[in-house]
């Protein structure tokens, strides 16, 4: 099946849900696939399956390439001719061949359900099956609106609904890897979590203090487990099966491991991603459940940071991706048995864009890595730092933040690959599929037999990609040697409808599947293997193609033959098929339903009558793989001489049971075979030769310290290989040699965070792709007039702690150098000062039809931070917006304003700079009846700054105050409001009083104009004092006959050119961001903040008021920040999962 690799941007909390209810349609996966920037990491085979209607819009997203395997055509056979054939030859064959048993049930009151989720307990003589239906609604965050558990206590035969309290919506099922008998079932919109030890024969309910979003089981221990928020991005750790729990780590990304027993200290550590200083970027951080205290693994935090969710763990190897600090140059870095993180090397000079890994099994790295416009495959050395090429251009798609390949690992045989790579044809390339027999080491063209190697005509093009809504490949590890695969002979398009072929010796040679020898099989089917390999069975999907089947097709002889029965009646569209773990047993399980909007049907078939016999041990006999891409087809594989022990395809027998496949493993002698050409070396003329490319400088981290070093005389034995070295091996050795002095090659820095805060102390670190590092000096220059730094030694350079105190754009670089040459990188921060508070002047009341201006101030902790600095932006509301409108976004700290109606309106603004922001509300009354005086002042109000907002601010107060006082009314009476600067001018606005003995608005006036007249109306604007060169007065009181559409109420030099946040505008910001802008608010006291707002670009300061005035990368709705009110500090059991995706969490799931 494709391996998917999802860019791990963070997203918002929908998307994150979007891992769990996306995942790739599978009914298994193989073990031992990773993916960088994951969405998914440790992909294990999920025992499990999810049922998904496929008229849901979830999976349109590939359906287009899905649709071109199903034709109209296809459609007409299956169910008209091949139907036909089933029934004429049925008469034929009943004499024959038995009658399948078949059970059918309908899960009443489920034709509304989505999902179907399977889990086969399948352990043991344990009989029960699980299954959750319930319906989603994509609308609303993918809530579950209702669900329903049933449960199978005989094999699949009835299933009975299991209740929990009357309003439970179960979302998800957790099972125990180590403990089948346990499992947690998850109620996340009521934060609630329910627990069983017996297979639910009783349960106990617990309350959780977050929504219960991921449960990440104890792989050895069943008292414990991980429970996380998406949205709070907390961790939790209960070590009593749930009773309890414990907070582990806050600003938790959603991707964290267990420790592994053998490759830890303690079983019992937490790896786990936390949030870095910049979007997209995460620290590494380790603990040990419960009390989280202690650092376990202190070299690997050295590490520095690297993208968000990249980090993978499995046995020995430790990975993450990394990038330079302005994300043009990615890279992986491995750790090895938990030592500190090494950059990894590829050869030649390709760009890395992102990787994926595919096996990390047999003390070897097999990886996928995008380079851009190709994707090649890579085998690394033992320790998974330096990588040899494997196989060039293997056939991908592009998605807009990760890619697929076609890669299919065979299960049960140890290092057996199968891909399709793309290749240059007259007519433009093709895919063709390749085999290797040997980890990739070595590919060859697939064929359908040894016998016709080289010719056209039999060449074998298999799908191996198919959108992840069925597998079109199909092995398992109990049934060794088996693949069942959809393809095509010749050199045909592989997109054309395919047929059903099966191998039985690890896809060395193929049969074309016929029924009685007469029909082939031709469509998209779903595929089982029962009893260890003794029954093959394709039953015709209806998910992807909306067929509805009534027979499945069966073999019993590996592939050779097949027959057809009908198992059911009325027909399915089937939507799944699945078995019980270790496929074992003669049963397996059809579901689906008969039509749209009809309940879940589930269909227990039972084979026992068609292999009543068992098997003994005439009935067995052994076969040896051999690596037929080798000169001499070597049984030798790896080092290792395997013999298995398989039943005889023509015995009719079951196995019954657990059989013994593995009989004999020789460790062979090492030949040529097991070495490949070492890093830096390239096969030429049937030798290992030194590469163009190559120098020592690529070699030196051995060197670290300086030294010596092992060189390479151009070989190194596969790490995965376990052959003996004889007496003449001096040619595939390695020769102590003194650590040289090399130039440094690819110095990078990288920050947490390239928006810092003045006065905060940054971390940087240094790394240094190649070249002497023991003994090069390094020179840090801030760019801030602080002193330079210099030290020797990589060790001593990185990491690097400063403070910068003023705020502005500064370069830092680093000098590294030695007598060998030197090397210069550099690197640009923004310094801001961190928001405090926010200041608004604006009327308290204003009268309908006039412009309000209003006037923000925004300060630090230590000064006011000028709002022309470009570097912060406002989103203003104003309280009369229609429904559907959105906020006003500005470069400008002022704003203008008519109101139409009178009320009470709510303004909102909120002041934004990349590293804080402030949100602060304000009321204000309009009313229609308003009398204004227009006040002019004598000339000494020029001794007054009115361009400063607190001055003006200050001034049109005193002037309210001082005449409520003068003239004996209440302060809300009166309203102050400049209007010009020059002349000073300010608009007195007179509010009629609801009290009757109170003056009214004629008699206010009159006083006004009385003591204008008089000229005793005079305000000083900081102390009272009688000095009259203090005093400004007031020197005229004009009644302004009121027009509404008058301007002489607007300021002069205020220049507004607010940008409107439509919904276009915000689609194309998306586009070009591939984020979302979401508003995540908290209410204090009135007064909310917004989570932080990163840039990734200090070029905004020059943006037109036509551009986008911010970057909308921001991490809005799962960010939790400390907020106060004036500023933002800085698994066991068998599933069938069949939507998109992979889980690592053992959780069967809504």
């Amino acid at each position: 099946m494709a391996y998917n690799n999802k860019q791990h941007k963070l997203t918002p909390n929908m998307l994150l849900l979007d891992f769990f209810f996306i995942l790739i349609c599978i009914s298994s996966v193989s073990s031992a696939i990773f993916s960088f920037n994951k969405k998914f990491s440790h992909v294990k085979n999920l025992m499990s399956s999810e049922i998904v209607n496929s008229d849901n819009n979830v999976f349109n997203f590939n359906k287009q390439k899905i649709a071109a395997t199903v034709t109209d055509e296809t459609s007409k056979l299956e169910v008209g001719v091949l139907s036909e054939f089933i029934h004429r030859t049925k008469r034929e064959t009943a004499a024959n061949t038995p009658e399948i048993l078949k059970n059918r049930v309908l899960l009443n009151g489920t034709e509304k359900s989505t999902h179907a989720y399977v889990h086969w307990i399948g352990k043991d003589t344990s009989e029960r099956i699980f299954v959750l239906t319930c319906r989603v609604d994509y609308k609303n965050r993918r809530e579950v609106v209702d669900s329903q558990l049933w449960r199978s206590d005989d094999y699949g035969s009835s299933y009975k609904e299991m209740k929990f309290e009357s309003e439970a919506k179960i979302s998800f099922i957790y099972t125990f890897p180590s403990n089948y008998k346990k499992l947690i079932f998850t109620d996340i919109m009521a934060k609630k979590i329910y627990t069983t030890e017996d297979e639910l024969t009783t349960n106990k309910s617990y309350v959780v203090e977050v929504e219960p979003d991921l449960l990440i089981p104890h792989p050895t221990d069943d008292n414990k487990f991980l429970l996380y928020s998406f949205t709070q991005r907390k961790l939790f750790v209960s070590v009593n099966f749930g009773a309890n729990f414990k907070l582990l780590s806050e600003d938790v990304l959603p991707n964290f491991y267990w420790g592994e027993s053998g490759f830890d200290k303690n079983p019992d550590i937490v790896h786990m991603e936390i949030e870095g200083g910049m979007p997209s970027q995460a620290m590494y951080k380790s603990c040990i459940v419960p009390d989280c205290t202690n650092e376990p693994n202190p070299e690997l935090q050295d590490v520095g940071p690297f993208l968000a969710t990249s980090l993978t763990t499995h046995k020995e190897y430790m990975f993450v991706q990394k990038s330079n600090w302005n994300g043009s140059e990615n890279y992986l870095a491995v750790s090895h048995q938990r030592k500190a993180f090494q950059r990894a090397y590829f050869p030649g000079d390709l760009k890395t864009n992102d990787f994926m890994l595919l096996n990390l099994d047999g003390g070897q790295v097999f990886v996928a890595v995008n380079h851009g416009d190709v994707v090649n495959l890579y085998l690394s050395d033992a320790v998974g730092q330096y990588y040899v090429l494997s196989m060039e251009n293997i056939y991908h798609v592009m998605r807009l933040d990760w890619f697929e390949i076609d890669f299919h690992e065979v299960k049960g045989m140890n290092w057996t690959f199968l891909a399709n790579k793309r290749i240059s044809t007259q007519s433009g390339m093709v895919a063709r599929t390749y085999i290797s027999y040997d980890k990739g080491g070595n590919w060859a063209p697939l064929y359908i037999n040894q016998s016709c190697k080289g010719i056209d005509s039999c060449a074998l093009q298999l799908q191996i990609s198919q959108g992840g809504l069925v597998t079109p490949i199909f092995s398992e590890a109990n049934a060794v040697g088996i693949i069942m695969a959809h393809g095509i002979l010749g050199t045909s398009s592989i997109d054309q409808t395919p047929f059903v072929f099966t191998s039985r010796d690890g896809g060395a040679n193929w049969i074309k599947a016929e029924v009685e020898k007469m029909m082939s099989l031709n469509g998209t089917f779903r595929f089982n293997i029962l009893d260890q390999g003794s029954i093959l069975t394709a039953v015709p999907d209806g998910l992807v193609t909306g067929l509805n089947s009534s027979t499945i097709y069966f073999s019993l002889d590996q592939g050779s033959t097949w027959t057809s029965q009908l198992f059911d009646n009325q027909g399915l569209i089937v939507k799944g098929v699945l078995t019980e773990p270790g496929i074992t047993t003669l049963v397996e399980s059809v579901f689906g339903h008969e039509v749209k909007d009809k309940p879940w049907t589930l269909i227990k078939l039972n084979f026992s009558l068609i292999l009543p016999v068992k098997c003994e041990e005439a009935n067995y006999t052994f076969w040896q793989p051999k690596d037929y891409n080798s000169a001499n087809a070597s049984n030798c594989l790896l080092g290792s001489d395997v013999k298995y022990k398989q039943r005889k395809a023509d015995d009719k027998c079951y196995n019954g049971g657990s059989v013994v496949l593995k009989q004999e493993n020789v460790t062979c002698l090492c030949t040529a075979e097991d070495y490949e050409c070492d890093f830096g070396y390239e096969y030429h003329d049937g030798e290992c030769k030194k590469a163009l490319w190559f120098h020592e400088g690529y070699i030196l981290s051995d060197c670290d310290d300086g030294g010596t070093y092992q060189e390479s005389k151009g070989y190194r034995q596969i790490p995965a290989d376990n052959c003996f070295e004889g007496s003449d091996m001096g040619k595939y050795g390695r020769t102590a040699k003194q650590c040289p002095l090399a130039a440094p090659i690819q110095l990078s820095i990288l920050g947490e965070g390239f928006n810092v805060q003045a006065g905060k102390e940054v971390i940087f670190h240094l790394e240094q792709a190649g070249g002497s590092k023991f003994d090069t000096n390094y020179s840090w220059n801030f760019g801030d007039l602080s002193s330079m730094e210099n030290v020797t030694g990589i060790k001593q350079a990185s990491p690097r702690k400063h403070i910068f105190h003023e705020s502005g754009h500064y370069n830092i670089t680093v000098t590294a150098s030695n007598s060998k040459g030197s090397l210069l990188t550099w690197a640009y921060v923004h310094v801001q000062d961190s928001i405090s508070n926010t200041y608004l002047s604006a009327p308290w009341a204003v009268k309908t039809g006039l412009q309000v201006a209003f006037n923000l101030v925004v300060s630090s902790h230590t000064r006011l931070m000028a709002s022309s600095s470009g570097h912060v932006h406002f989103v203003w509301t104003f309280g009369d917006e229609t429904g559907g409108s959105l906020p006003i976004l500005t470069w400008n700290s002022s704003m203008s304003h008519v109101y139409t109606k009178a009320g009470t309106y709510k303004v909102t603004f909120e002041a934004i700079n990349s590293i804080s922001a402030v949100y602060k509300e304000y009321s204000i009354q309009v009313f229609d009846q308003v009398d204004i005086l227009v006040l002019k002042f004598s000339d000494n109000v020029a001794m007054y700054n009115m361009s400063d907002v607190l001055v003006a601010q200050l001034f049109t107060q005193r002037v309210r105050q001082q005449l409520a006082e003068d003239i004996g009314v209440r302060l809300d009476r009166l309203e102050a409001v400049l209007v010009s600067l020059n002349p000073v001018a300010v608009h007195l606005y007179i509010f009629p009083s609801t009290q009757q003995v109170d003056v009214n608005v004629t008699q206010v006036k009159a006083v006004v104009y009385e003591q204008v007249e008089k000229g005793v109306l005079g305000i000083n604007l900081f102390v009272k004092t009688y000095d009259s060169d203090n005093i400004v007065k007031i020197v005229s009181a004009t009644d302004l006959t009121g027009h509404p559409n008058s301007t002489d109420g607007v300021s002069e030099g205020i220049n507004m050119k607010p940008i409107y946040i439509a919904v276009p505008v915000l689609v194309l910001a998306l586009i070009v961001s591939g984020v979302s802008l979401m508003y995540c608010r908290k209410k204090v006291h009135s007064i909310r903040q917004y989570n932080m707002l990163h840039t990734q670009d200090d070029s905004d300061a020059m943006l037109d008021d036509d551009e986008a005035p911010l970057d909308l990368n921001v991490d809005f709705g799962i960010r939790e920040s400390s907020r106060d009110d004036n500023m933002l500090e800085n698994t066991g059991g068998s599933h069938l999962v069949m939507v998109t995706g992979g889980s690592t969490d053992h959780s069967v799931n809504c």
